[in-house]
């Protein structure tokens, strides 16, 4: 038989070669299990931690490194696909990083702004106790996070309002036993779609709880435009002034809200990881018991050797092609 042939008869066995069913290399099946894992780990941590806070620029740097990794392991795939006759794990390689880097940046940013920043933000503020709304100025409180009313301080539902915007944005002034000596009412409790719409009906937060008399500074930028216009339409409605307003969230024991909202963080934070392991290795299975099967059909190198006449034309008998795939 000629070299040519022979050569086209018995081409070197490797795991993804058609007509036989894949060895596998366990190497690459444990490098995609935890390599998109620990790419998502990193990821999510990068942005729902306390480094997404302090150095939003390292995070952005940090994270672009890794989609310029991901990049270049997805246009590794695009040359294996062309050059190696085994380029399927290299594909999922890339594939899976790219959907880990996406997955892990969103799910750390969401995790971040709903539950990490505010606390980290409250956390940078002072706790301030006995504060008395009938003598005290907003001004005075810029910097607090937590406020601690004295004894007699409640929320006057009687001068509550509202604004609507898509939202209905609620607010209430926090009063002691007397109208306050400055004149102004600075201090307020506020809420969304917890008032009634035509009456001076407040209902957000703690606000039928007696033994309620702090609250949480609201930092929510998005919203306080619409507070203000809500204690602006109340001055108007009700004849008062609010100079330095001050938006607070009514609540009982506003410490162990906020270091509720760090230890839902960081359980969301493991719950992700966990997932996406357990994602990563039901992927990884798949994978492989897709590639096993690869070669299931007839092989290709059957029909380059029945397209060649020199088999006949030399004498050569047809090949057994069932017997070399045993």
């Amino acid at each position: 038989m000629p070299h040519t042939v022979k050569a086209r008869l018995f081409k070197p066995h490797t795991p993804f070669a058609p007509g036989m069913r894949i060895r596998f290399n366990i190497v690459p099946m444990f490098l995609n299990l935890f390599l998109p894992w620990g790419i998502f780990t990193l990821c999510s941590g990068l942005c729902s931690g306390w480094l997404m806070y302090t150095e939003p620029g390292l995070v952005m740097v940090l994270s672009s490194l890794i989609v310029l990794g991901g990049l270049i392991c997805g246009f590794r795939a695009l040359q294996a696909r062309r050059s190696d006759p085994e380029p399927t794990w290299w594909s999922y390689t890339a594939l899976s990083l790219a959907v880990a880097s996406a997955a892990g940046l969103m799910c750390g940013w969401t995790n971040y702004v709903t539950l990490a920043k505010p606390y980290f933000e409250i956390k940078d503020l002072k706790a301030v106790h006995q504060i008395d709304a009938r003598y005290e100025r907003g001004q005075n409180m810029m910097d607090a996070g937590i406020l601690y009313f004295a004894a007699g301080n409640k929320i006057d539902g009687l001068k509550s309002w509202h604004f609507m915007h898509h939202t209905q944005y609620c607010v209430a002034p926090i009063t002691g036993s007397e109208d306050p000596s400055t004149h102004a009412y600075d201090f307020w409790a506020v809420g969304t779609d917890c008032c009634s719409m035509s009456s001076s009906d407040f209902r957000c937060g703690e606000w039928s709880n007696s033994a309620a008399r702090s609250g949480i500074r609201v930092l929510d930028d998005p919203a306080l435009p619409f507070y203000r216009l809500a204690v602006q339409q109340a001055e108007t409605l009700y004849g008062i002034q609010a100079a330095h307003p001050i938006f607070i969230r009514w609540s009982q024991d506003p410490l162990a809200e906020v270091n509720s909202w760090n230890a839902k963080a960081f359980r969301n934070y493991l719950f992700m990881v966990c997932f996406s392991f357990v994602v990563a290795l039901f992927l990884v299975v798949l994978a492989s018991s897709k590639y096993a099967f690869i070669g299931r059909a007839e092989s290709a190198y059957e029909a380059d050797v029945l397209d060649d006449p020199s088999w006949r034309s030399e004498g050569h008998a047809r090949p057994n092609y069932s017997s070399m795939r045993a």
